[in-house]
């Protein structure tokens, strides 16, 4: 039962990954082609700047499934309900202040940004439904809890397809009907937002009929309570922003909007492998949370070293194929624009997500020992540092965007090496060199994939590709680094597990 539900749960995030990866790839050259790469920038721009709002409510959210879910179970639906009302209340009085806030910086923007006079108004536009979208989501965030506390997480991957798919029927029919604007991008993005929130509430009513909300149940104490235990996620956030949330925004203010353009450009499918490194780590969660709390140290670390391959198994795949495929991606993608810049701005952010595969398993632990401080004062510090050599190096030297680009994925890269695993082995009382085999293995399968791949790229780069072969050739790459990942990265109980699954399951097919 425990296999199937993580298979479920494993399949329909990997669907709705790959239904979002395809509507990235779609829509980013569809947009590109008709605003141009500068306006196109101003898109994770928006993102980005209004990610810097969730500083301030990720110190509630990003626990208050947790809190409530713990209540719930435990048989205090009076708690459970506090909790989830306090949620409400304290986030509609954010979104008040944010708005209070966010409306007149929006009115004023060109000030803050460089925009091409031709676009203002349509960037503001843009803007103005990006924070639009930012509200809906902060309001509706507690809402997703309901399939969570019952383990039903397919439900969600449901209502994310529901929401990609309502963006691209929008999208169509606006660019298709009316003159391109870049606004609409916002517009579609609030579409989807309803649509995907109206389907969390849906959820929320069936599988969760005793939640609601009461105002006679909101309790500063619980929401008090809530903010203390999250306040280091927010440190985190912060740190975030910090090393990834200013790449575009510094790049627009010392490079150009053009070359905001095109690192935004480059940073859609490392964003999008970040996504399904935080899903498919997280479905090891849970088990490592329950061994932890049975104090069964041996069978907490054997599903930390599991989730450490496996995901680093899809990060592999996904990586190897694009450092050795990439550049003719881009020359398919974005035949129009820069394809060189775009390509090298892609790799040196690619390198930063690396070690991601292996470390984000890893990045769990201070969260299930109850040892954020530290982890997030470092963590904090990277970020802060990252900054500062991004907007040095931009400066007093000729790298430019390129330099924007490299400087958080190096401080990255270095901290999943040289501080996530050492930090984690000590939280758990184990060899400080507990994890690093782990490591070695993910790197030499790396180092072997793609110098199979590189060669194999060499013999077929020979040929014209479109996107047929192009595709064929992507999936023949894939497949080698998964088969040289199964031997070299994959222990012997990730290769038994994998292979019961896929008994199972064949056998219940035939």
């Amino acid at each position: 039962m425990k296999d199937k539900q993580l298979l479920i749960n494993l399949i329909s995030s990997l669907i709705n990954f790959a239904i979002n990866i395809g509507i990235g790839f779609i829509l980013t050259s569809y947009i590109v082609s008709h605003v141009g790469a500068e306006a196109y920038g101003f898109i994770g721009l928006a993102n980005n700047m209004i990610n810097y709002a969730s500083f301030l409510t990720i110190a509630l959210n990003s626990v208050a499934g947790r809190f409530i879910t713990v209540a719930y179970h435990q048989g205090h639906r009076k708690e459970a309900d506090k909790y989830f009302s306090s949620t409400l209340a304290a986030n509609f009085i954010l979104s008040a202040i944010l708005s209070a806030v966010a409306i007149p910086l929006i009115w004023k923007l060109e000030v803050l940004v460089n925009i091409s006079p031709a676009l203002v108004k349509d960037v503001k536009l843009l803007f103005g439904f990006i924070f639009l979208n930012f509200i809906i989501t902060t309001m509706t965030t507690v809402l997703n809890v309901a399939t969570f506390v019952k383990n039903q997480l397919y439900l969600s991957s449901l209502a994310n397809i529901a929401y990609s798919l309502m963006r691209v029927i929008t999208l169509f029919l606006l660019y298709s009907l009316l003159p391109a604007r870049v606004f609409y991008v916002g517009v579609a993005t609030c579409l989807g937002t309803v649509a995907l929130s109206w389907l969390n509430y849906r959820y929320t009513k069936l599988l969760t009929p005793e939640l609601r909300f009461r105002t006679k149940e909101v309790s500063v104490e619980a929401t008090r309570h809530m903010l203390s235990s999250g306040i280091w996620n927010s440190i985190i956030k912060l740190q975030q922003i910090l090393s990834d949330g200013l790449s575009l925004l510094i790049a627009n203010l010392m490079v150009s909007a053009n070359s905001m353009g095109l690192l935004s450009i480059a940073q859609v499918i490392p964003n999008a492998l970040s996504g399904i490194i935080n899903t498919v780590s997280s479905l090891f969660y849970p088990e490592q949370t329950r061994f932890f709390a049975q104090k069964n140290k041996d069978a907490m670390i054997s599903q930390i070293r599991a989730g450490m391959r496996v995901s680093g198994l899809f990060t592999n795949i996904i990586v190897v194929v694009l450092v050795t495929s990439g550049y003719r991606l881009i020359q398919l993608w974005q035949p129009n624009q820069d394809d060189k810049t775009i390509y090298i701005l892609m790799v040196l952010t690619l390198s930063g997500f690396f070690l991601s595969g292996v470390a984000t398993t890893l990045q769990n632990i201070p969260l299930i020992t109850n040892h954020l401080r530290a982890y997030s004062l470092y963590w904090l510090l990277c970020g802060v540092v990252s900054s500062l050599g991004s907007i040095a190096l931009a400066a007093w030297t000729s790298l430019g965007v390129y330099a924007i680009a490299a400087v958080p994925q190096a401080t990255g890269f270095l901290m999943n090496l040289l501080f996530v695993p050492i930090y984690a082995s000590k939280q758990l009382g184990i060899k400080w060199t507990a994890f690093y085999p782990v490591y070695l293995q993910y790197i030499v399968a790396s180092i072997i994939a793609c110098c199979c791949c590189s060669g194999l790229q060499i013999i077929l780069g020979k040929h014209e590709m479109g996107w047929a072969s192009y595709l064929a050739a992507c999936f023949l790459y894939a497949f080698i680094t998964a088969g040289i990942d199964l031997f070299v990265l994959l222990g012997k109980q990730e290769r038994s597990r994998m292979a019961d699954i896929i008994k199972h399951y064949t056998a219940k097919l035939l």
